[in-house]
């Protein structure tokens, strides 16, 4: 719109300069033809005056018309420098108008990049919320997991006491152990002693019980008694298996035809040399399982 401007005033100028030039020449014709129609009506003898009287007007008048040109060229200077300067202006506006179109497409970019963070914000915030089901969905998950395994543990508790009553209901067991210690009198009854060094026999005493549970037939029973040292006291030549596999001597062995019901047995054993003092131990093993004990203390 400034170039037009510009170009709008330039035009206004020349026009104004030929309408002025204009004048002038219809202005000089018209002089021209007043001074004709003059000279017409006038008399020869004032040719010369009239001629010099317009000569005089020409000059006036070519003075005012050079006066004029000067002052248009003035305004026509100063037109040209202003359009200079607007052209200034116009290039620096336009500069201002690219780095503004620029930055427009600048931000239009950073909008899009701002819309896609919201849709970004948004699906996070989807994600995040589905996290957080979840979350509680995971947490419900461990309370029952929880809950599961207390019953699990209860159960396999509740398994393994199962289990034992059924091992214990499969075996064997010696029950009411009964460990005396006797010194032996000529023709006399033998003394229950409790002390050591004067004892010449033990004997042990103790029921097998009633097992419907258990196979009928023949079983071994073998007898350890072990000294304070941890040695077997009067131990055999032979040996026998436990039921972790172990070979072990034993101190008195018998066997037994066992019917499903309770039996009672009793054991002697000498003792050849004095026994020491502490505590002993009676262990009873029914084809190799452990059945039963009893400790006992001598002075």
């Amino acid at each position: 719109m400034e170039t037009f401007k510009e170009k709008r005033l330039e035009r206004k100028f020349k026009s104004q300069q030929i309408t002025s030039i204009v004048i002038a020449v219809i202005l000089l014709f018209s002089i021209l033809g007043n001074v004709f129609l003059l000279v017409r009506n006038s008399r020869i003898s004032n040719e010369k005056e009239n001629i010099a009287q317009q000569k005089s007007l020409i000059a006036e008048d070519k003075v005012a018309i050079e006066e004029t040109n000067a002052q248009l060229q003035s305004e026509i200077a100063i037109l040209n420098e202003r359009i200079k300067l607007l052209g200034e202006d116009v290039a620096i506006m336009e500069l201002e108008i690219q780095t503004r179109e620029a930055r427009i497409a600048r931000l239009s970019r950073q909008i899009f990049e701002i819309d896609e963070f919201r849709q970004q914000i948004a699906e996070l915030e989807e994600v995040e919320d589905e996290y957080k089901k979840l979350k509680e969905e995971k947490q419900k998950l461990k309370a029952e997991l929880e809950t599961l395994k207390k019953q699990l543990s209860e159960q396999e508790d509740e398994h393994e006491s199962l289990v034992s009553k059924v091992d214990e209901a499969t075996y064997l067991h010696a029950y009411n152990i009964c460990v005396h210690n006797f010194r032996d009198r000529w023709l006399c009854r033998p003394v229950d002693m409790d002390v050591a060094r004067r004892i010449d026999r033990t004997t042990v005493s103790f029921e097998i019980n009633a097992n419907i549970f258990v196979e009928p037939g023949e079983k071994n029973v073998h007898i350890l008694m072990i000294g304070p040292d941890g040695n077997i006291i009067n131990p055999s030549t032979e040996t026998f298996t436990t039921e972790g596999g172990d070979s072990i001597n034993f101190t008195a062995h018998t066997g037994i035809q066992y019917e499903n019901q309770s039996v009672s047995l009793n054991f002697a054993i000498e003792h050849d040399v004095n026994l020491d003092s502490g505590t002993y131990l009676v262990q009873v093993y029914i084809d190799g399982e452990d059945s039963g004990y009893k400790e006992f203390t001598l002075e």
